[in-house]
């Protein structure tokens, strides 16, 4: 039986693929639990439709993101941190301290840090945007006064 995914499945497919598998498993699983539908001619040329309209939108979306890296290249966020009298610091930075930051300046973000921040000085971070967009930030640990 043919059928379009509704939804991606680890080991048939995609969502919008079109597919042949066995009518007793698109019959009992994939079709009641809203996981396929049957691809008649009709829900085929829908699926184009929807298909378009789906990369147009996402188009937009990585476009709107990659605008949204370009701003943040290289931007500047200082962290205070506080350090001792040889200049050892109590503490670090973490990726949580750091998308917090993001977040209250209206980003949101994944942040790629495999370690804490634990010198003080300037460190290059990458963060990803989404949808395959990544950039890097400054981030700046000084010593609290």
């Amino acid at each position: 039986m043919k059928i379009i995914l509704l939804q991606d499945i680890k080991t048939l497919g995609n969502k919008y693929d079109i597919k042949n598998v066995s009518d007793g498993y698109a019959r009992n699983f994939l079709i009641p639990r809203n996981l396929a539908k049957i691809a008649t001619s009709q829900a085929i040329k829908e699926l184009e439709i929807q298909k378009t309209k789906f990369e147009q939108k996402e188009k937009e979306i990585k476009a709107k993101l990659e605008r949204s890296a370009k701003g943040l290249e290289g931007r500047e966020f200082k962290f205070e941190v506080k350090t001792g009298k040889k200049g050892e610091i109590f503490g670090s930075i973490n990726k949580e301290d750091i998308k917090k930051s993001l977040t209250e300046k209206g980003i949101e973000s994944e942040i790629l840090l495999e370690r804490s921040l634990k010198t003080l000085g300037e460190h290059q971070v990458e963060i990803d945007l989404g949808s395959g967009v990544k950039t890097k930030i400054k981030v700046i640990l000084h010593s609290q006064l």
